[in-house]
Parts: structure tokens; sequence; C-alpha cells
């Protein structure tokens, strides 16, 4: 049966691996930006790296937006 639920599994996070991104995260009543960058994906999860270094897997059903991190893309001009 997992097998079947994998067969259409469409990577979506995929262009933004290993970039610095801001996710918005649903918790509760509360929208949270995360700053991190995407490291895997899997049919129900999204793995991230924090900036302090921590991986964890998030529900891809908690997250809102995606969003290129801007403070990455300044410390590169400099």
């Amino acid at each position: 049966m997992i097998a079947e639920e994998t067969k259409g599994f469409s990577p979506m996070y995929s262009p933004w691996f290993g970039k610095s991104v801001v996710l918005l995260i649903a918790i509760r009543q509360c929208r949270v930006p995360v700053p991190c960058s995407i490291v895997g994906e899997s049919v129900v999860n999204v793995r991230i790296r924090t900036n302090a270094g921590w991986e964890m897997d998030l529900r891809k059903e908690m997250i809102l937006a995606v969003e290129e991190s801007a403070v990455a893309s300044d410390s590169r001009l400099n």
C-alpha cells in the first residue's frame, strides 16, 4: 500500500533544496516564520536545517508559504 501512495509523488520543494529560505509555519492559531534551508522531502514531510544547525522534519500541511531569504542574497553581494 505504501508503494502505491508514492507512485504519484512529485517533489514540490526541490527547487529550494540547499537555498536559504523562510518558511511560514502554522502552529495552532499562530503563523511563525522559520529561517532555514530545505535539505530533503518525503511524501508527507519536508526536512529542514535551521540556522542553529538543527535538522527536523516538518509536516507539509503545516507549511503555508516558502520564500527565498533576502538576507542570503544580500550576503552574496558583499
